[in-house]
């Protein structure tokens, strides 16, 4: 057998698997919600896990001279997967309404999408089964190859999109199969099978990339219509819908709306914006300079040059909306090329770290409705988290005010009005750390007079000023208001007796918020969930709600509810048939050799929360999600494999001592990482983002090659001395990265990242009391004894 074809084989299976796993995560967000994303990858861990299982039960049937052949078919099988997969997301569309036909339907989705991560789980384990004495190397291919796939998948993605990425992996499957197939001898049929597939799913990925014939068609329920453009990338699904005669509009994952106003950028024709909600801020603060977070269709810049003001700063973080839409043809010339206009500026960026990066004071700063509802590739891990609202924000955006400049955000308002209240325990906290008094004459709330007609929302507006209002300016804006018919919520002359007013004026405003059935305290970096406001406590609540905050709250009990199903799951098809397989071989040494097991356990348990984690910490400083996931992931694996490589130098005599000390500094490391990347990114974010990500690529470095040591080390340690456990090992090892991918969010929710950390480093510590102590019992064994072990690491590196 030609080991390094294997070794090429898996590199390619496991750059496949990861890239599938995070295409999956754009394709359910914009077929279905966000709230689903983040189950592509426990589906791929979980898929990992079972395919490992299985093999292990039916080993004794396989035949070693046939694991090049295996290794082929399980990569075909896998390929062909990936398209059914891919036919059944399409094929039927998850509507939002509760229902028994929308949980078959989910069902069926989440099975068809088990599928590909099963057999590809079935190749590396097969593949880690035969090469036992060669662990290292091979764990080395394992992680390199999944590194790869999280370089390219950016790129990728953004070049031929979701559903084409999903293609391709099926193609390099295949591909793979070839390298299996020619690395044994009399595989011949199998290798024209294997090229013949090559071909045809290559052939496929090409038409459709030039027909665009496998595409989506229903959304969330819904089918497209007058779909003008369609475009993905990394983070989004953009379409352009509607007729260019009545209206157009730019959607966001089929969901989240912006609109398009014909010849923008003539302001003569749209001064009726004058008497826009979003427009009052403009009245304060005349020729200002204007800084505008996400502004889509470019409302808001119409808006603020319809009032005349001397300079536009707009930041939109999507590249699809600024270049491809508003400043391409046919839609830049129906928009009266707005964002070509002499006093716009049209920056690409995420907005807090722009805001953060620049040294410019604004007189008014504006985000109108900026959500997405839309889950990036990273959404598996961030769930909906916003870090344009929190209290740290808050502080970037005061401190970028002139000294009387105002902060303005539209939220939504619905009952309960969660949005609004968080927007005024978010303010009152950034007031009390700024030093800022006397809150009661900073705020004013205006609600718009039109009401949805699906979900009785309407958009309402906030704005905070720096300095306090002058009784002036308060009654030119309840002027405005009321010529045009909006509701008074609050303003510092008038001040209705409801929760608003109660909460602005309050001496304790957490008294106010924490009195409330939902959860309205304000977020911070560390827990940034600004959508989030049904309490652990009330869970269901989720269940019976309805419209907009339904929306914003359902996925809280989905993420609790898959940590359920998630427990349940691991103990059916992992736990149960290990128990039932080698139940009799481990309760022979309990004792002894349940620690072994522990240790494993808490292995992949701190390894997948200290990656979620970090993903999260590092998105404020790299400016996005997707950059935050490809520098974390990229690093994590491509460092863990330089580490698992290192790891086979350790003496054999010293294997307990040594992983000991690598766990104590593993944790010291998480621990200091705790306390210093806040500053080291707070000082550091004004840089270049190419500098920014070499600082963070070398960042994760030590801690990065640290992570990839323990669990080669452990195989070793079992191998020596009860090497008949180690299936028990990985299958605990599988079981609970399956449910710490998830524990790491609910941490997040209860309590928040850093705390996530803290677990990760306790689990590794706790890692520590299971592997040294001593065991009189054990006697070694030959170091060739069968390893079976599946791949726990092959996707995001959990080990």
């Amino acid at each position: 057998m030609n080991r390094t074809r294997i070794y090429l084989g898996i590199s390619l299976v496991t750059m496949s698997v990861l890239m599938l796993e995070l295409s999956l995560t754009r394709l359910f967000s914009a077929t279905m919600f966000y709230h689903f994303a983040f189950l592509a990858i426990s589906l791929a861990l979980f898929g990992s896990g079972a395919s490992g299982v299985y093999v292990y039960i039916v080993q004794r049937w396989l035949k070693p001279e046939h694991t090049g052949r295996l290794l082929s078919i399980a990569s075909m099988l896998f390929g062909v997967s990936a398209i059914f997969a891919l036919y059944v997301i399409l094929l039927l569309p998850l509507g939002f309404e509760t229902g028994m036909e929308n949980y078959y339907r989910l069902a069926k989705i989440y099975g068809a999408t088990l599928l590909p991560f099963f057999f590809a789980g079935c190749v590396v384990t097969l593949a880690i089964t035969s090469l036992a004495k060669e662990i290292s190397r091979l764990y080395l291919f394992d992680l390199a190859g999944a590194a790869l796939g999280c370089l390219l998948l950016i790129p990728v993605l953004n070049l031929i999109g979701a559903i084409n990425t999903v293609l391709l992996v099926a193609a390099l499957a295949a591909a793979a199969a070839v390298l299996f197939s020619i690395a044994t001898a009399g595989g011949r049929a199998l290798t024209f099978c294997s090229i013949l597939l090559v071909g045809a799913l290559g052939g496929l990925l090409g038409y459709n990339i030039k027909t665009h014939r496998i595409d989506v068609r229903t959304a969330k329920g819904y089918e497209e219509k007058h779909v003008l453009f369609s475009k993905w990338n990394s983070f989004s699904r953009i379409t352009v819908e509607g007729e260019p005669s009545t209206g157009i509009e730019i959607k966001i994952d089929a969901d989240a709306a912006t609109g398009i106003s014909k010849d923008a950028g003539n302001s003569d024709l749209h001064q009726d914006m004058r008497g826009g909600l979003s427009g009052l801020v403009h009245y304060l603060k005349p020729d200002a300079n204007v800084l505008i977070i996400g502004p889509g269709g470019g409302n808001d810049v119409m808006t603020a040059r319809v009032f005349g003001q001397k300079q536009i700063t707009a930041v939109e973080i999507n590249p699809i909306i600024a270049r491809d839409v508003m400043s391409s043809e046919p839609f830049k010339s129906y928009a009266g090329s707005i964002y070509q206009q002499p006093d716009v500026r049209l920056v690409v960026d995420e907005g807090r770290s722009f805001i953060r990066s620049s040294r410019e004071q604004y007189d008014i700063i504006q985000a109108t409705m900026v959500d997405t509802w839309a889950a990036t590739a990273a959404g598996a891990f961030a769930l909906s988290e916003n870090n344009l609202y929190t209290v740290e924000a808050f502080k970037d955006y005061v401190t970028h005010l002139t000294d009387d400049g105002a902060l303005t955000m539209t939220r939504w308002y619905f009952e309960p009005p969660d949005q609004l209240l968080r927007l005024i325990s978010l303010t009152r906290t950034m007031m009390k750390e700024l030093g800022i008094s006397n809150a009661p004459n900073h705020i004013i709330l205006i609600r718009h007079r039109h009401l949805n007609r699906i979900d009785d929302r309407s958009p309402a507006l906030f704005i905070f000023k720096k300095s306090e209002f002058t009784p002036a300016e308060v009654r030119l804006i309840e002027q405005v208001s009321g010529d045009q018919g909006y509701h008074t919520l609050y303003t510092p002359l008038t001040r209705p007796a409801n929760i608003f007013t109660k909460m602005i004026e309050a001496e304790n405003p957490a008294d106010v918020w924490n009195s409330f059935e939902t959860n309205v305290e304000p977020t911070r970096d560390n827990n940034p969930f600004f959508f989030n406001s049904l309490r652990v406590s009330n869970l269901r609540r989720a269940l019976a709600a309805a419209g907009e905050w339904e929306k914003t709250n359902l996925g809280t009990f989905i993420l609790f509810a898959l940590f359920a199903i998630t427990v349940a799951l691991v103990i059916l098809f992992i736990i149960v048939p290990l128990v039932l397989v080698r139940g009799r071989a481990l309760a022979t040494s309990a004792g002894s050799k349940l620690s072994y097991v522990f240790y494993f356990a808490c292995l992949g348990a701190g390894f997948i929360i200290v990656e979620v984690a970090l993903i999260q910490k590092f998105i404020l400083f790299l400016g996005h999600p997707v950059y935050a996931l490809a520098v974390v992931l990229f690093s994590l694996l491509t460092f863990s494999a330089i580490g698992s490589l290192l790891s086979g130098r350790f003496h054999e005599d010293h294997l307990r001592s040594t992983i000991a000390k690598l766990l104590v500094a593993l944790v010291v490391v998480v621990v200091l990482y705790v306390l210093i990347l806040p500053p080291i990114f707070y000082g550091l974010v004004h840089l270049a983002r190419p500098l920014r990500i070499v600082i963070a690529v070398g960042l994760m470095a030590p801690l990065a090659t640290l992570m990839g040591m323990p669990m080669p080390t452990g195989i070793r340690i079992l191998a020596r001395y009860a090497p008949e456990i180690i299936p028990w090992a990985w299958g605990v090892n599988g079981a609970t990265s399956v449910m710490g991918s998830v524990a790491a969010l609910v941490i997040a929710i209860l309590s928040g990242f850093n705390q996530a950390l803290l677990v990760g480093a306790g689990l590794y510590l706790a890692a520590i009391l299971f592997v040294t102590r001593p065991r009189p019992s054990e006697q070694t064994v030959a170091a060739e004894s069968a390893i079976s072990v599946g791949d726990e690491v092959q996707i995001t590196g959990n080990a």
